[in-house]
């Protein structure tokens, strides 16, 4: 078996996942939104034997010199193929990473639901929050609503809340204001940026996703993200102004994203993975009658200074004191001039 680093995913790629992946996160479209979203560099894996694709491995570079990272993938990414290869696959990834310099390997696979299938591999654990919408009414849907939630979405409807789709690209960036201002608010770390959204809508606006807003009295209120794969709608992120928050914007977002998967056709709707530490955010995505999953984030490390150094770094970025570092020294370098 011979590992091939594609830096470009090409047809027979494409070909490859529509043949064992519904994620749209696998595909060259993703590809293309985070590579033109981040400008990072990507290195889509292929194990193969004399032209036969066996399983693949789609990834992007982050970090910098002092550590470089092989990440698969944002939100999801992971193996893609027969599992029966994937110790062999792992051997191969372990030479390549260090070959590479690479630093850390991380894996979000959501098809692994053992740690054990991924030895020497470190792993967090978080709760992915699912929405069975398949076979179901929205009046099935929306009876097993816990009882706030249905009280919240008509307080929503009585303050005369709008919901719209966004029409504009122009308004990406009001989205994106909103994206920020909950950021703040959470003291968190703005993880994604402007132009990952502006590519979200570019590349995947109508068919593989939706931007949604509500209004109140012409004042954009809060927004999500949501993306398309085969069978599933996931929520990517969203934003809110909190001067509104009381009106219950966000409930009705989410109750009327959900009525819009299911005229798609989606089996379900995804509210992406949420760590075991934010009780609030769990109850938050509890109260739609969701079933809740063990979601894996893996890592492995290469080295022993590197690798701690970074850990205290991160620990030091996910602070309200390091994300208001990160927050002015970005305020900082848009504020240079060219």
């Amino acid at each position: 078996m011979n590992l091939t680093i594609l830096s470009e995913p090409d047809r027979k790629w494409d070909e490859f996942v529509f043949s064992h992946s519904p994620l749209v996160f696998h595909t060259s479209l993703w590809w293309r939104v985070l590579k033109e979203g981040y400008g990072s560099e990507m290195r889509y894996l292929v194990m193969e034997n004399k032209g036969e694709w066996f399983s693949a491995l789609p990834g992007m570079m982050v970090g910098n010199r002092f550590f470089k990272v092989f990440y698969s993938l944002i939100p999801y990414g992971g193996f893609i193929g027969d599992r029966k290869y994937l110790a062999e696959f792992l051997r191969l990834l372990n030479q390549w990473a260090r070959r590479e310099r690479i630093q850390r390997i991380q894996i979000v696979d959501l098809a692994i639901k053992k740690q054990e299938e991924l030895p020497d591999f470190n792993c967090m654990e978080s709760y992915r929050h699912v929405l069975d919408l398949k076979d179901k009414s929205p009046e099935e849907i929306q009876n097993n609503y816990h009882d706030a939630l249905k009280r919240n979405i008509k307080t929503a409807l009585k303050s005369n809340l709008e919901f719209e789709q966004i029409r504009t690209r122009e308004e990406v960036d009001l989205f994106y204001r909103l994206y920020l201002t909950s950021m703040k608010r959470k003291a968190a770390l703005v993880k994604y940026p402007l132009e990952l959204f502006r590519k979200i809508h570019d590349h995947l606006t109508p068919d593989h996703a939706d931007i949604f807003f509500v209004r109140h009295q012409n004042q954009t209120v809060a927004g999500i993200v949501v993306i398309y794969s085969e069978d599933t709608a996931h929520y990517f992120h969203g934003g809110s102004d909190s001067r509104y928050l009381h009106l219950r914007p966000n409930d009705l977002l989410f109750h009327h994203a959900i009525r819009i998967a299911q005229q798609r056709g989606k089996s379900y709707f995804d509210f992406m993975g949420s760590d075991k530490k934010f009780q609030s955010l769990i109850q938050f995505k509890d109260k739609w009658g969701t079933r809740r999953e063990e979601l894996f984030n893996f890592h492995k490390d290469f080295g022993f200074i590197r690798p701690k150094v970074f850990k205290v770094a991160l620990c030091l970025a996910q602070t309200p004191l390091g994300s208001a570092i990160h927050r002015n020294w970005k305020a900082i370098q848009k504020e240079k001039p060219a």
